[in-house]
């Protein structure tokens, strides 16, 4: 048996150094691998078209809807590109009914009945007025001629005036807005104690 000689060098052709983060194993050779905990990681870039986007500068990911009155939400999904809800209409919340109206519920499927007599808006005034949407009856007290002007008129709106007064030289002069006449003149004058009931019907003021 021989050596090599001279002895070898790891400076020389045909000399193989291994190094530390080398394994050799049964004639293989192996280089282990590792994971820098350091690593950073690079996503590519999202296109989004400027209809996605809010003022041009970030895109909508999350919804936060409410319910106000009369209103419910469910089936509410509030993160990512499958948020929606389901917007319900949960109904009048409470209904009030006055003198001479009755109600058969307060939400859901309403019905309003009326019942006794009819209830009529009246005004009593001692000078000039002009008739409010409200108004149904005006009675007019005073000892001078006062002029009461109907509204614009509106098609079955019904008005009655009166001269309340009773004695002395007041008077009252019924006229229309816009040059609406009352039955084709452009004022009607209640004497003592008369009265003017009158509806609008086919541009003038039709007394009944």
């Amino acid at each position: 048996m021989s050596y090599l000689f001279p002895e070898g060098s790891d400076l020389e052709f045909g000399v193989l150094k291994v190094g530390s983060n080398i394994d050799v194993l049964d004639g293989l050779i192996s280089i282990p691998q590792s994971v820098d905990t350091t690593s950073e990681v690079t996503f590519d870039k999202v296109n989004v078209t400027s209809d996605l986007l809010l003022d041009g500068k970030s895109a909508i990911t999350k919804v936060t809807p409410s319910a106000g009155t009369g209103i419910s939400l469910t089936s509410v999904v509030t993160d990512g590109p499958s948020a929606s809800f389901v917007v319900n209409n949960t109904g009048v919340v409470s209904l009030v009914a006055g003198s001479g109206i009755t109600l058969s519920a307060a939400t859901g499927t309403i019905t309003v009945s009326a019942s006794g007599a009819d209830i009529v808006q009246t005004i009593g005034v001692t000078g000039n007025y002009t008739a409010s949407a409200t108004d149904e009856y005006i009675g007019v007290d005073s000892t001078s001629l006062v002029t009461v002007t109907l509204p614009v008129g509106i098609v079955g709106r019904v008005y009655t005036v009166k001269e309340e007064h009773g004695s002395g030289s007041g008077k009252v002069n019924v006229q229309g807005s816009s040059n609406e006449k009352i039955d084709g003149s452009s004022f009607k004058q209640l004497s003592s104690n008369a009265s003017l009931t009158v509806v609008f019907r086919a541009g003038m003021w039709r007394i009944i």
